[in-house]
């Protein structure tokens, strides 16, 4: 069984293996397994991120262009008067030197040194004033390190290249990671607002989700929404008067999720949230089973600096499908890395009503955790290490466990496709020893090996491999496929030993 420790051990790992400062996640994903394939998912992430944050060929033509024409100035730019430099090319062109105003017709192509192209057919402006209008079609794209990435065809453009404001009206493109539409844009050097429009992560023409609002207002690191409808194609799952987005941690909980499993037979689950201070919000996770109904969690969650504190009641179930109701639980999470040294920290404390088969009883768990960055070797060999020290005590027979556990696991990528772990894992509180057998393992020593192979830039497979070194057998054997479809996922797992299935569907951001 997954351990909370080892969850949070891996999620570090996702941060610091990835390699792409300052992107968006495309939907975080996290494995659900009892073989260790977690230390995986990073595989997942970094993927998911590179494609969301894959240059065009036009954007990769821009950057070069800049960069050349950077090379050809023959002095600094004045950081005072910030008069960008400007090159207009065209079929016709026409300049005045004394009033600045200027006139191009045919092919129009006008590149700003700061990363800023427009193309059209004809276009007008002012070089002292630093504008550009373009009263017919317009295609914009922005490049500008620090600034949101723009790729917009629109009508009626005015923009001021030195004030870095302008307007386009009635128009259909992408800023940062959202495809969007709008009735009217307008543009600032640190934010872009969107009237009347439309966001999605969907690619399509049709996109499978998007959700619709009055006012978009698009920031490098948050979005904020105005009376949004949330759409799931062409029918309206639920509305907000606004919604915060803190587009640094983007995920898929906006749109629901399907599957299916053994236990629970066909499931649909959705999560709904809204803002009821700064950082601070109340939420439902509602899940329905075709077996057990309803098996929802509802919660309170504050967020403060490196602090988590959440309030939460409802059905909860791990990966070998043992639940228990939380009726309720407070739990507080802080995690904070070392400055200067190459370790984080964790302390992690719950207390709350835990049920389950008529046992009823005051769940207190305390954790103080360490955890090593990753060791890189040479020739793809990553080393991670992490190590804690719980205690676990419960009301109804006044049972105490307390103990160490320790974490090591050794990756190796030969390259994009194929990559290998291995692992060992202890932990002194097991099934054994609990009052309640969920979260924990049935033993407190295993060894974990696998594998994951993208066998087409659509398909990637995962084995996992658990054995029981208290008991000396293999104990579980797990087999992954993830598939790509269209704006969504396939997610396929197969439990050899148990003979057990999982299928997972969710929306993603392509």
């Amino acid at each position: 069984m997954q351990t909370n420790t080892k969850i949070k051990f891996c999620a570090g790992l996702c941060a610091a293996a990835c390699l792409l400062p300052a992107t968006a996640w495309a939907g975080r994903y996290q494995a659900d397994t009892d073989t260790g394939v977690d230390v995986l998912d990073y595989i997942e992430n970094q993927r998911r991120a590179e494609r969301e944050n894959r240059l065009t060929p036009e954007q990769q033509k821009l950057a070069l262009d800049c960069a050349a024409m950077q090379k050809q100035l023959r002095k600094p730019i004045d950081p005072v008067k910030k008069q960008l430099p400007v090159a207009i090319e065209g079929d016709d062109l026409l300049y005045d030197q004394k009033t600045g105003d200027c006139y191009a017709k045919g092919n129009v192509v006008i590149t700003e040194i700061d990363a800023r192209r427009f193309t059209t057919d004809e276009a007008k402006g002012n070089l002292k004033q630093q504008e550009v209008k373009v009263d017919g079609k317009a295609h914009m794209l922005q490049m500008k390190p620090g600034a949101q990435r723009i790729t917009l065809d629109g009508w009626q453009t005015l923009y001021n290249y030195g004030t870095q404001t302008g307007q386009m009206a009635e128009a259909k493109g992408k800023v940062d990671h959202q495809y969007i539409t709008g009735k009217r844009i307008e543009f600032y050097p640190d934010e872009v607002i969107i009237y009347d429009g439309t966001a999605t992560k969907c690619s399509a023409k049709k996109p499978d989700y998007h959700v619709a609002a009055k006012k978009i207002e698009i920031w490098k690191d948050h979005m904020i929404l105005h009376q949004a409808r949330y759409y799931l194609g062409s029918v309206v799952l639920y509305q907000k008067d606004r919604v915060y987005k803190d587009t640094t941690k983007e995920d898929s909980t906006a749109y629901p999720r399907v599957g299916y499993d053994n236990d629970d037979g066909w499931w649909i689950a959705q999560m709904l949230d809204t803002d009821l201070a700064p950082r601070v919000k109340a939420y439902a996770d509602i899940k329905y089973t075709g077996k057990w109904n309803f098996r929802n969690v509802y919660g309170l969650d504050w967020q403060n600096a490196h602090s988590d504190y959440r309030l939460e009641y409802g059905h909860f179930e791990d990966s070998d499908n043992h639940w228990v109701k939380k009726e309720p639980t407070f739990t507080y999470d802080y995690t904070n890395h070392f400055h200067g040294a190459p370790f984080s920290y964790e302390f992690k404390h719950e207390i709350g009503r835990w049920y389950k088969d008529n046992t009823t009883s005051t769940h207190n768990f305390s954790y103080i955790g360490l955890n090593r960055d990753p060791i890189r070797f040479n020739k793809g060999f990553t080393l991670l290490l992490s190590t804690g020290y719980s205690v676990t005590r419960e009301s109804y027979d006044h049972s105490a466990v307390r103990g160490f556990n320790y974490d090591a696991t050794l990756l190796k990528e030969f390259d994009k496709r194929w990559t290998i772990y291995t692992g060992y894992h202890y932990s002194k509180t097991n099934s054994q020893n609990s009052l309640f057998n969920f979260n924990v393992d049935d033993y407190s020593r295993k060894l974990e090996a696998g594998l994951s192979y993208r066998f087409s830039d659509k398909d990637r497979i995962v084995i996992g491999e658990n054995y029981d070194l208290d008991n000396k057998n293999i104990k579980d054997v797990d087999y992954y496929w993830f598939h790509d479809i269209h704006c969504a996922q396939l997610i396929l797992r197969y439990r050899a030993k148990r003979h057990t299935w999982h299928i997972g569907f969710q929306f993603l951001p392509w």
